[in-house]
């Protein structure tokens, strides 16, 4: 099995580089599909390009590959075309298995190792995760509804960005072809994403920026962050209520309190 992973950057620069290092180990092939403008026409900032920088002097990254966006189509779609070319640099690395990450999404290391484990001697052609969110800290964790699509078979037809998955709750621009008989969701006491999508030095650039363009959707957000408090839960839009616990900063990435981004 040779797994290739390719992050979808457009921003979240402050988690960027903790994340990479966290899954480094147990991925062979690492793509990062960058912009000079956002989706939604914003210049790339000077911190994400020395973050993207630092992780190629690193040695993080095998390749970079430089997206231009069609502004004239949805936001969803200039994102779903930069997983597919995520999806043909694993292609033309050779990889047999593909994930595909944002900036602010963390994995374990051991857990990535004991799926491609179980993968591998199972069979399974597709699978699937639960995920954890954050929210203005990342000690604050809480259980999420969201689901990612996990490590996928890399076949001659295999696409990212389809209609029908067998599992629900993913993104659309990350769906993957698979069919239910070899699919498989696991549990998340085995592996889970943890997303760091509610942790930035700037929230509003984030939402800004958002695939989602429903305003009053994103001010609500906006307005129950702000509004939270530790230790209460969490009434998100959408989502319902969230009760957080308080976890360690396990993959040291960027906490607002000390006001920096993940350092070598």
């Amino acid at each position: 099995m040779r797994i290739s992973a390719s992050y979808n950057y457009p921003n979240g620069e402050e988690h960027f580089l903790a994340s990479v290092r966290a899954v480094r180990s147990v991925i062979d092939h690492i793509s990062v599909v960058w912009q000079e403008i956002s989706n939604a026409g914003e210049p790339i900032t000077a911190n994400a390009r020395q973050a993207l920088q630092a992780a190629v002097d690193e040695g993080l990254v095998d390749e970079t590959i430089s997206y231009a966006p069609d502004l004239s189509v949805t936001r969803r779609q200039n994102e779903t075309t930069k997983r597919r070319l995520g999806l043909e640099a694993a292609r033309s690395a050779g990889a047999t298995h593909f994930l595909s990450l944002d900036t602010d999404e963390f994995y374990r290391p051991a857990e990535v190792e004991k799926a491609r484990r179980l993968i591998a001697q199972e069979g399974w052609e597709s699978t699937s995760v639960s995920s954890f969110l954050h929210v203005r800290r990342p000690v604050w964790r809480s259980p999420d509804l969201t689901r990612c699509c996990f490590i996928t078979r890399i076949q001659p037809g295999t696409q990212i960005g389809v209609r029908d998955f067998p599992s629900p709750y993913v993104d659309p621009t990350r769906r993957m072809t698979a069919r239910a008989e070899t699919h498989y969701h696991f549990p998340v006491e085995a592996v889970a994403m943890y997303h760091m999508n509610l942790v930035r030095r700037d929230l509003a650039q984030k939402l800004r920026n958002s695939s989602t363009t429903d305003p009053a959707f994103l001010d609500e957000v906006a307005s129950a962050i702000a509004a939270w408090l530790p230790g209460t839960p969490l009434d998100f839009p959408r989502k319902g209520a969230l009760h957080f616990d308080y976890v360690q900063n396990e993959f040291n990435t960027y906490d607002p309190r000390d006001g920096q981004m993940a350092r070598p």
